[in-house]
């Protein structure tokens, strides 16, 4: 039986390296969002800080890790253009 192209051990690990990547991300969220909260933050500040942080960690996770695990939306090597 033969496997198809997108499955497999190396997709198993992507996965894997991809929800903990988020779930990383969105428990420094959370904890930012807490520690604002808990310092008596001014709530619309922090509702506009939110997609910043959001923004500067998937930037972080791009330069620290893989890039086709920091994020779904980039292009395979084969979707380059020539």
């Amino acid at each position: 039986m033969k496997s198809q192209p997108s499955s497999g051990p190396d997709m198993d690990k992507q996965a894997q390296l991809q929800t903990a990547d988020q779930t990383l991300k969105g428990a420094i969220i959370g904890l930012v969002t807490y520690v604002a909260y808990k310092y008596d933050m001014d709530m619309q500040l922090v509702a506009l800080a939110i997609p910043v942080v959001s923004g500067i960690l998937a930037y972080i996770s791009t330069l620290v890790g893989n890039k086709k695990t920091a994020c779904l939306f980039v292009a395979k090597d084969d979707d380059q253009p020539k």
